[in-house]
């Protein structure tokens, strides 16, 4: 059962580390109000600038980054320095771990998805897709097997 769907926006490396398995959990400075169950849609930032994943969210684990840090470096898919610099100044994070993995094939590029969405714009924290909304009709497209 899907708990919803929503877009967010991961620089190529670490989009590349999802996708060969390195990177098991994507972390964020605040939890995005979602559920285990909810459709995490995977824009790759420019210059790909494409949707080229969806993960389904396993468990979402929020707490001080030397916490995620100690219990989770394994998963996480960052070294040290990158963990280090992607939370300085922060006293509280999340990781929200992956159930599932699944491949956008072939990847919705921006600029088709601006064809077909009107003023559809990368999100800077996560953008939450309505049931039945174009892009995500768009998106569920491409998943193999799926129905829009």
């Amino acid at each position: 059962m899907s708990r919803g769907d929503i877009v967010i926006s991961v620089h190529a490396k670490f989009a590349a580390r999802i996708a060969a398995g390195k990177k098991a959990a994507e972390l964020r400075r605040r939890a995005p109000r979602i559920q285990p169950g909810c459709r995490v849609w995977i824009y790759t930032k420019a210059p790909k600038a494409v949707i080229s994943m969806c993960v389904t969210v396993d468990r979402i684990v929020t707490g001080t980054p030397d916490e995620i840090w100690a219990s989770h470096q394994k998963r996480l898919g960052v070294s040290w320095d990158e963990f280090e610099a992607y939370f300085a100044e922060s006293s509280t994070g999340c990781a929200i771990f992956f159930k599932t993995v699944e491949d956008v094939s072939p990847g919705v590029a921006l600029s088709e998805i601006r064809s077909k969405v009107k003023g559809f714009h990368p999100p800077q924290f996560f953008k939450r897709l309505e049931e039945g909304s174009p892009e995500l009709k768009l998106f569920r497209s491409r998943l193999a097997g799926a129905t829009a």
